[in-house]
């Protein structure tokens, strides 16, 4: 996977990658929308098959989360009814687990390590942010152009079905004349 930007930790690096927005329905003003939620991998490595890892007191950690920004309505609302809204949620990890130690085991939810790595996740989300404003739309984008992907892919699919059925409409055409002439 490769990545848009790398934040240095005292404890190591995290590396952020735009990826494709996920667009969720949403009741507002008396009504359903689909918003996009732009979306971002923070992982400690640059390849999913080498684990890179950050160091907290002495021990190894492997990092592997996806973030999602609020969005932009929410967003208005959450800044309504807090100074300090949390504006990313969590996602499913890049992998089994979003924080794991060198063994490959998901570290407890009630650790300090845990803690300290979703600090560093949080921040790096922010920093990206701030550094690149336009990102979102990115996202979306990526989001847009899998759909596209998809619809072509279906295309093909059914043009595929189509040549086969007008092939069969042929065959049996001509072995009908047959059964005429």
């Amino acid at each position: 996977m490769g990545h848009d930007a790398t934040y240095t930790f005292p404890e190591g690096d995290l590396h952020v990658t735009v990826i494709a927005a996920k667009s969720q329905s949403a009741y507002w003003a008396d009504d359903w929308e689909s918003r996009p939620h732009a979306r971002l991998a923070i992982s400690s490595s640059l390849d999913e098959y080498e684990p890179g890892y950050v160091k907290i007191r002495g021990r190894k950690y492997r990092v592997a989360s996806r973030r999602a920004r609020v969005h932009a309505r929410t967003e208005a609302a959450l800044r309504e009814d807090s100074d300090n809204p949390d504006l990313w949620r969590w996602e499913s990890p890049l992998w089994c687990y979003e924080f794991m130690n060198e063994q490959n085991r998901e570290i407890g939810e009630s650790t300090a390590a845990r803690f300290r790595l979703r600090q560093m996740v949080n921040e790096a989300a922010m920093r990206f942010e701030a550094a690149h404003p336009d990102w979102q739309l990115i996202s979306e984008r990526l989001e847009l152009e899998g759909e596209l992907g998809a619809a072509e892919a279906a295309v093909a699919t059914v043009r595929d079905e189509l040549r086969k059925a007008e092939a069969r409409v042929t065959d049996l055409t001509a072995r009908i004349a047959a059964y005429t002439a």
